[in-house]
């Protein structure tokens, strides 16, 4: 019993994995399979992990140096220190972001995966369509995917550099408008930051989820998912300590 058993949670985990490839590859006929499925285990597992390889990835190329020089040059307290106590301080930040990398793995995307799936509930309620909150999750998780490919090309892009710093976390990976124009104030610059080929493949998968989970059109799904989108950027344009590109901040 025991060798059927484990052929059958074989047999599981390789649909789990190509229903996954197929979101990605085929996103208008495999998002609906997932969603009807309820295929959100595995996205979230390689978003997890995704997220905490990249997260210690840069974490281990970290010169954390500048950034905590200049912070205590501002508060005062570079000129008291000695040597050995500046040394501590860089090391404790890049303990600090090790750790940090890790957390926001294992602890941070799950709590963004459960916010999304209630925030597309609402969404699914306001627009007088009826949405599962476990096609909702399934959703969120199936959305987060082209976030997942983000953060492994990135873990990637950091361990092949010498040495990073704090300052090029958002030019080691550049996806969006912001980093071909680069001439205009810091609002317009926040809003061409939006406009980020990452978040925007997500809010289609979005759309898409929705669509399947509501049965709505395809096109209407997709629509309803940039225009959330749009409302997400909105937010972020006004409040700049949100920006950072959507569901990658």
């Amino acid at each position: 019993m025991r060798p059927q058993h484990l052929k059958w949670r074989g047999g599981l985990s390789v649909i789990a994995a190509r229903s996954m490839l197929e979101t990605l590859i085929d996103p208008v006929a495999g998002v609906p399979k997932a969603v009807e499925g309820r295929r959100w285990l595995l996205p979230l597992i390689v978003l997890c992990a995704a997220v905490s390889f990249s997260g210690v990835a840069f974490a281990l190329r970290l010169d954390a140096s500048p950034s905590v020089i200049a912070k205590m040059e501002q508060s005062g307290e570079l000129a008291k220190s000695s040597e050995r106590e500046l040394n501590e301080e860089i090391e404790q930040a890049q303990r600090i972001a090790l750790v940090g990398g890790v957390a926001k793995g294992v602890f941070l995307m799950p709590l963004c995966l459960l916010l999304l799936a209630v925030a597309l509930k609402l969404a699914a309620w306001l627009v007088g369509r009826k949405l599962l909150f476990v096609h909702a999750f399934t959703v969120a998780a199936v959305a987060f995917l082209p976030i997942a490919v983000f953060h492994v090309l990135f873990g990637i892009v950091a361990l092949k550099q010498p040495v990073v710093s704090a300052a090029m976390a958002s030019q080691l990976l550049p996806s969006s408008l912001s980093a071909v124009v680069t001439s205009g104030g810091p609002k317009v610059s926040r809003v061409l930051a939006q406009v980020d080929f990452f978040n925007l493949w997500a809010a289609a998968l979005v759309g898409l989820g929705l669509a399947a989970g509501t049965k709505m059109r395809a096109w209407r799904g997709v629509g309803l998912g940039l225009f959330l989108y749009v409302m997400l950027s909105a937010v972020q344009v006004g409040l700049p300590g949100l920006t950072g590109g959507g569901p990658r901040s």
